[in-house]
């Protein structure tokens, strides 16, 4: 009879077990035996929805109210006892969806406290946006105790929601050395410089995440929490030696001064007002991702000045900025690169060696095509390309595609196509095929449901691009089960007699193929018959995908 070494294991290990499954796997694991459930009742990370006692709506108030009252019932039944049997708490996350924020402010305050006193180190509370409020707007949000952050123990805190901090904690002279990770999203402050503040009294914070945090503004008029609040209008971070990361949405100014920061991510949040960003000081910024930075026109010399204050850059993002038209980067470390959403742009040169990943992402391409080229790359570089594309854009994509620089270095091309407004689809008319990009990955986001457009925008795709591997979304809405059968039979041949090429010389590329292997996500068996396979899987599968191998 064979024996359970793994249940004689250490509880420490068997818990490190645990932390590496899912939730609902671990939870299961109290079913095996005796030792195992022994392990998930000490089980130092603990977990509490209430979404998954009190279930969804609609359904009767007297069976919400009883829910409500078990959820509540649970979590400090739970805690009380890991306080007296004297066990650890690491992490205690707490999601609250359904509650009244006022009905349970002061539980939420015992239970902070029991996990406090169990040593917890990671605490994760969600509760639900702010709404309406009262004349002083108190009652609507979750006001933190400034006890919370005294737990010695403590090491990163994450809050989320409908949570106030007050000015009181600018009052507070304790300084808080455990701390190494602060995340506020969405959390409103009594006073502007609370937050500033309470980032100066963590000495050895190396993490901070603030996400469309708002102020409460006492000037403000009018009923509504909204009227009452505004946003931050700028922060300072200093003193802090060991900080590494930092990534702030939604403040108009931010000063950074932190000689060890190796990554930095800001979105200023309101487009039309003007927002600044100083971080020179951050020599050793390995890791750089601006959002939305739309008061500075980034030009060829910001980016000349850009790698000579930080040389050690290899990671750089720009999300919807503001760029010119012609841009020239050059930088010996630089690994990642990432444009996305800079449409005015029309050429970009690339001299960086050790690039290894290149992803660009933009709406539409239109009769100027960009001009991507890449003077000096690894060989080792993958170049990634996002469109959101209508009918028309298709005519111009085998022209875009062409434009990269070499070609070989395009890897992968995902799109999501509109469906047109009008009743007519001109498609491209097929030309040599010799010159066709080779792209190892052709995916198709999102294709229009018209069966009138199957075949011109499938035309058009193939006519673009020679692809290794083409996959389409198997969820419905984004793809129909008509076109990926109509896909199926346009590579097999089976449409070969309503394409353009029967009636000239040169054939389409495809109709040569040498084979085409399908497979989808859940099932990696070729061999599986092609209609078999579509009627056993999902229709609204939104991470599967049908995936097409190709034998070029």
């Amino acid at each position: 009879m064979d024996h359970d070494h793994i249940s004689n294991l250490p509880r420490i290990i068997l818990h490190d077990i645990l932390s590496r499954l899912s939730e609902k796997d671990a939870a299961r694991t109290s079913v095996l035996s005796k030792a195992w459930a022994e392990t998930w009742s000490t089980f130092p990370i603990l977990s509490f929805c209430d979404t998954k006692i009190v279930g969804t709506f609609p359904q009767p108030m007297k069976d919400f109210f009883r829910k409500r009252r078990l959820f509540i019932d649970y979590v400090k039944r739970t805690l009380l006892r890991f306080r007296d049997q004297v066990l650890a708490v690491k992490e205690f996350k707490l999601g609250v969806n359904s509650f009244d924020l006022h009905y349970m402010s002061k539980d939420v305050d015992l239970w902070l406290k029991l996990a406090g006193e169990s040593g917890v180190e990671v605490l994760q509370v969600c509760l639900p946006d702010r709404a309406d409020q009262d004349g002083e707007g108190q009652e609507l949000c979750y006001v933190l105790p400034i006890g919370v952050l005294e737990s010695k123990s403590l090491k990163k805190i994450e809050l989320m929601g409908g949570i106030r901090v007050d000015p009181a904690f600018m009052n507070c002279s304790i300084k808080f050395f455990s701390l190494r990770e602060l995340s506020l999203w969405s959390v409103l402050l009594g006073d502007e410089q609370a937050i500033e503040y309470l980032i100066s009294r963590c000495p050895l914070l190396e993490y901070v995440t603030l996400k469309c945090c708002s102020v409460l503004n006492p000037g403000g008029a009018g009923g509504l929490l909204e009227s009452r609040t505004c946003q931050i209008k700028s922060i300072r971070m200093r003193g802090l030696p060991k900080l590494k990361g930092v990534d702030v949405q939604g403040i108009q100014e931010v000063y950074v001064d932190a000689p060890s920061l190796e990554n930095l991510c800001f979105c200023p949040g309101d487009f039309n007002a003007p927002c600044k960003l100083e971080f020179e000081r951050c020599t050793n910024l390995k890791g750089l991702h601006l959002w939305s930075f739309k008061s500075t026109i980034i030009t060829e010399k910001w980016f000349i000045e850009l790698f000579f204050k930080f040389p050690l850059l290899e990671s750089l993002k720009l999300d919807n900025c503001t760029m010119s038209e012609r841009i020239c980067i050059s930088s010996d470390k630089l690994k990642v690169l990432m444009l996305s959403g800079c449409s005015n742009l029309k050429e970009v040169i690339i001299d960086a060696p050790n690039l290894s990943s290149g992803q660009f992402c933009g709406d539409g391409i239109g009769a100027e095509k960009p001009i991507i080229s890449f003077l000096r790359s690894s060989s080792q570089l993958e170049v990634k390309v996002m469109m959101f594309l209508d009918h028309l854009d298709l005519c111009n994509l085998r022209g875009f595609l062409q434009n990269f620089k070499p070609l070989n270095a395009l890897a992968s091309l995902s799109l999501f196509i509109h469906q047109p407004f009008v009743d007519e689809f001109n498609p491209v008319v097929l030309q040599d095929s010799s010159s066709l990009p080779i792209i190892k990955l052709l995916d198709l986001r999102s294709v229009p449901k018209n069966e009138t457009f199957f075949w011109p925008v499938v035309n058009s795709l193939l006519s673009s691009c020679c692809p290794e591997t083409i996959t389409l979304s198997l969820h419905s809405f984004f793809c129909s089960r008509a076109f990926i059968e109509f896909f199926y039979e346009t590579l097999m041949g089976r449409k070969e007699n309503d394409c353009f090429c029967s009636s000239g010389s040169a054939k389409c590329w495809w109709h040569g193929l040498k084979g085409v292997k399908v497979t989808n996500t859940r099932n990696a068996d070729d061999n599986v018959d092609f209609k078999t396979m579509l009627d056993a899987l999902p229709t609204w599968a939104i991470h599967d995908n049908i995936i097409f191998r190709l034998e070029l």
